[in-house]
């Protein structure tokens, strides 16, 4: 019942009514000439600005950055406009392995760039993996939907002896007596 209510109000916010869409190019005119006042410099004329060489830099912010390609952002979906579900960051799965006992762990960043560059004890520290910490790991974990906290298993899984950690108390795997 929530879900189909936030489902529904997220596409009425999202269709434009017709009295709406005749605003919208005001709108964006009345932005474009904020926008000129405030990167023209005072010491340079106004013409040079118009000029077609500067006019990525005065496009909408959040459509393209100043180098004119597209803003990266990675940002959680928290309610989809289908459904009304979480979605998981497809990035936090292709970068990062979670744990059975809920730790990430990731590899070194720039680990096959340059390797004759890099001695023999760096580029065997390079293939090691690198576990995130508290907060990294309490991010990713809200990144991702409950299907991928829950353990996986594998055959032949080759992080399996990494999946226990049984020196810690609250990780310890719980013995059933029979």
């Amino acid at each position: 019942m929530l879900r189909t209510f936030v489902t529904t109000a997220l596409r009425s916010v999202c269709r434009q009514s017709p009295a709406a869409s005749s605003l919208i190019p005001l709108v964006q005119r009345t932005q474009r000439a904020t926008l000129m006042t405030l990167c023209r410099p005072s010491l340079l004329p106004a013409p040079c600005l118009a000029s077609p060489a500067h006019h990525q830099l005065l496009q909408l912010p959040g459509v393209l950055t100043a180098t004119g390609s597209p803003s990266n952002t990675r940002n959680v979906t928290k309610f989809s406009l289908v459904k009304g579900k979480r979605k998981t960051v497809k990035a936090v799965l292709k970068r990062f392995k979670r744990l059975d006992w809920g730790a990430w762990i990731r590899t070194h960043s720039g680990r096959q760039k340059k390797l004759f560059k890099k001695s023999a004890a760096l580029r065997r520290r390079l293939k090691q993996h690198v576990f995130t910490n508290a907060t990294q790991s309490w991010l990713l974990d809200k990144m991702v939907t409950n299907y991928w906290r829950r353990p996986k298993h594998f055959i032949n899984d080759p992080y399996k002896p990494y999946h226990s950690r049984n020196e810690y108390y609250a990780t310890q795997s719980k013995t059933f007596k029979v």
